[in-house]
């Protein structure tokens, strides 16, 4: 990951599915899946991405296979892979990621999920959150002894922020964009319960060279879409993270919070918040996150490559 006096401290994106859209439609025929994949993939290196997240939603391939392609088609890119403990062993993540470093030279990350959806996790979890959330705390402990017993380049370990207590031995939390009021507050929480250094903020991001081209193509982009508004209503219906559940609220109350966060998207139950304006604009907001304690972003999936392009502008600076 990048040089530590550096901010922020990594820069990862989302990486695309093998499904004709994010949550929606079948499955792209190989050669189209690969075609878009390395095209975003190559954009996101260009811009001084270096990491990779990989979801497992229910349309989703294998988080696993996923990131085996996005080695096998970056130079640069570390993949960070969604797991969960009740879908296999401590040993068996440790042995895959140190399997990845072996075959490619790079650190495969971990992004430890209970699951966003209610299908997505054990009815034991469900029942008992409290309980879910000691299983996920362990099975973080038991990973971590696992991946230093391979003595393979230490992956960091990522979780994502959740409202029921419990400590989970992770290196960094990851949150979704909040107006800043309650940003303040959730990473002092977060900093206090889960004892880590590093907060990671998932956002996405519409920047043109002045706000109102920004709001015009916020429209362009992400036209009413019945299919997306569908999908999206199912996905909220069966959510049961705090993180979604969070971000819908703010999305009920309003479309845009603190002057550039926009919950807009017809996607919006599946999607992150959105940062849209100036690159000055937007650069300032994230200027504001980083003094309230964020130290790694996350840029959500981008509607096509060429928007990549606008994060040399937003950090060429080091700001």
């Amino acid at each position: 990951m990048p040089d530590p006096q550096s901010w922020p401290l990594s820069l990862s994106f989302i990486v695309p599915p093998h499904s004709e859209g994010f949550g929606i439609g079948g499955k792209l025929p190989v050669p189209d899946y690969l075609s878009r994949l390395t095209d975003y993939l190559a954009a996101a290196e260009r811009a001084g991405v270096t990491g990779a997240f990989i979801y497992d939603f229910p349309v989703a391939m294998d988080p696993w296979l996923a990131a085996f392609d996005v080695l096998a088609c970056s130079t640069l890119l570390q993949p960070i892979i969604a797991v969960r403990p009740h879908q296999e062993s401590a040993e068996s993540a440790a042995r895959r990621a140190a399997d990845l470093y072996y075959r490619f030279g790079r650190p495969s990350h971990l992004n430890l999920v209970a699951g966003a959806t209610s299908p997505s996790r054990p009815a034991a979890d469900l029942a008992d959150r409290q309980a879910a959330r000691q299983r996920l705390a362990g099975f973080a402990s038991e990973l971590r002894t696992e991946l230093d017993r391979r003595r393979a380049e230490r992956p960091l370990l990522f979780t994502p922020s959740s409202s029921t207590p419990g400590r989970v031995p992770a290196d960094c939390v990851l949150l979704m964009a909040r107006p800043r009021p309650a940003l303040a507050a959730d990473i002092a929480r977060i900093r206090a319960e889960q004892q880590v250094d590093r907060i990671a903020m998932l956002v996405g991001l519409l920047v043109r060279p002045t706000a109102e081209l920004a709001w015009l193509a916020s429209r362009t982009l992400y036209p009413p879409d019945r299919r997306q508004q569908v999908a999206g209503r199912l996905f909220r219906s069966q959510v049961v993270s705090s993180e979604h559940l969070a971000s819908y609220a703010l999305a009920d109350q309003q479309e845009v919070h603190d002057e550039l966060l926009w919950y807009g998207a017809p996607a919006r139950g599946i999607d992150a918040p959105k940062l849209v304006g100036s690159p000055a604009e937007v650069r300032g907001w994230l200027a504001s996150c980083r003094d309230l304690g964020v130290t790694d972003l996350i840029i959500d999936l981008a509607s096509n490559p060429a928007e990549y392009d606008c994060l040399t502008q937003l950090f060429e600076s080091g700001s």
